[in-house]
């Protein structure tokens, strides 16, 4: 059965439903809204509203194990939502990022491998519909600049060669969406190299010097060199800067190379040993003495050669020969050492050995010159170091009294104070090596007019 309105009811009745579905309409176009989100990726450390100091990327560039923190931020109708406040407006969330799957709208992450990564951020919201956003993570390589040719340290160039020399290397770590070019420097001073700049090219490309190198024989003997009796060191390195789409990512610098002249007619080679002491005190009584003794492979003396500087390089001509062997020794400071060396001597060359270091690995000694003082002396112990000297800054000295004082000076270390009742000395000497000795104590016990010295003890404290 079928009812029927009155036809004036019926028009009403519609009139009316088309009023109230008019208001609603407008209602809800005017109040609709609309919720939007964005991708951020910035520093680990960086908390708060990120929306205020950064802004959203589509392509990030990043390093290897580079910490970051990526976040979601959520805008309603352009309104930057809190978090809290956002989770009203959305039904899931997720991230996926290099195999991960993460339902939080903040995480902390690194790549421990170069390469390309999406970031995907999935949110549905409260009406069902899916927002999905992708930022493109750009992982960087590691860069770096190795040496091809010629070697380190090459000595076998002829200076007056027309020839070209190739300078050569290997750059690793530009990635497919960066590029790299590379500065050239070349100078015969070392310390002017990063001053002198040779020229720039494709990183992936060789350079080439055009010889002759030096100017002519007249030419260098009258500024005094002659290349029978020395050679020329000519130092170069590469500066490389690597760059993608948002400009300069890295500047690498690399080691300084050198290659040098080999000698002009002459029947013997010059060997350089550049010899340092480690730690060496200014305030040491003696300069250092220094052995060196040169022997052929058949253990036959060559040549032996005392110095006398804590830093110095000791030139000697040798003829070309293999095997030879270079036993250094410190005479006065035998707490010092240096490793033995072997090297080949080629034919009109010049060899420049690396640095050789005089070491000091032993601790300095300390001893009470005797068992027992008058009341009222000083107590004074002897301090033997043969090494780096006694170093009063890093030496450890002090006692279960306050009126304790001391004072060094070479070789003796004297300690005063008025106490009359047993106290202790608590001593562990060091010196400018940094050897520390076994941290001990001794005993004081006056007795009568003599104080009576009573040790060592090891102090377990310091051990522990």
């Amino acid at each position: 059965m079928t009812l029927r309105f009155p036809k004036i009811l019926a028009s009403a009745l519609v009139a009316c439903a088309f009023i109230s579905c008019g208001d609603d309409a407008n209602f809800h176009t005017s109040e609709k809204k609309t919720l939007t989100q964005e991708v951020y990726v910035v520093p680990e450390g960086i908390t708060g509203a990120v929306h205020l100091f950064y802004s959203p990327k589509k392509e990030v560039f990043l390093n290897v194990n580079e910490n970051v923190r990526i976040q979601a931020v959520f805008r309603l109708n352009g309104e930057v939502l809190d978090g809290d406040e956002a989770v009203s407006y959305y039904r899931s969330l997720l991230w996926k990022i290099n195999g991960k799957k993460i339902n939080i709208p903040t995480f902390r992450h690194s790549f421990q491998e170069p390469g390309e990564y999406d970031c995907i951020l999935q949110v549905v919201d409260k009406f069902g519909d899916t927002l999905i956003d992708t930022t493109r993570l750009y992982v960087d390589s590691p860069s770096s600049i190795t040496l091809d040719s010629p070697r380190d340290g090459y000595n076998q160039i002829d200076p007056f060669s027309q020839d070209e020399i190739i300078l050569k290397w290997t750059t690793t770590g530009i990635d497919p969406w960066e590029t790299a070019s590379c500065n050239i420097y070349a100078s015969n001073k070392k310390e002017k190299l990063w001053k002198s700049y040779l020229g720039s090219s494709d990183c992936s490309e060789k350079t080439s010097i055009t010889g002759p190198i030096v100017p002519s024989k007249d030419t260098l003997a009258n500024y005094g060199i002659f290349l029978d009796e020395e050679s020329i060191s000519f130092y170069w390195g590469v500066i490389m800067t690597v760059s993608n789409s948002n400009g300069v990512q890295a500047i690498d610098t690399s080691n300084v190379f050198h290659f040098s002249t080999k000698l002009i007619d002459a029947d013997s080679s010059i060997l350089n040993i550049p010899i340092k002491y480690k730690s060496f005190s200014s305030y040491n009584t003696f300069i250092p003495d220094t052995r060196i003794t040169i022997k052929d492979a058949n253990g036959n003396t060559l040549k032996e050669i005392d110095n006398e500087s804590a830093n110095s390089v000791v030139s000697v001509m040798l003829a070309a020969q293999t095997g030879v062997t270079i036993t250094l020794q410190e005479l006065y400071y035998d707490e010092y050492k240096a490793e033995s060396l072997k090297v080949d001597i080629p034919q009109s060359s010049f060899i420049e050995l690396d640095t050789v270091f005089f070491e000091d690995n032993i601790a300095p000694t300390v001893w009470p010159l005797h068992s027992e003082f008058l009341i009222g002396d000083p107590i004074i112990f002897s301090v033997i170091d043969k090494g780096s000297g006694f170093s009063s800054s890093k030496s450890i000295i002090h006692s279960d009294i306050s009126s304790l004082e001391f004072v060094y000076y070479d070789p003796l270390l004297t300690i005063s104070s008025n106490e009359t009742k047993p106290w202790r000395i608590y001593i562990q000497v060091s010196d400018h090596a940094g050897n520390l000795s076994t941290p001990v104590f001794w005993n004081v016990t006056p007795k009568k007019n003599i104080q009576v010295l009573d040790g060592p003890y090891l102090y377990k404290e310091d051990l522990e």
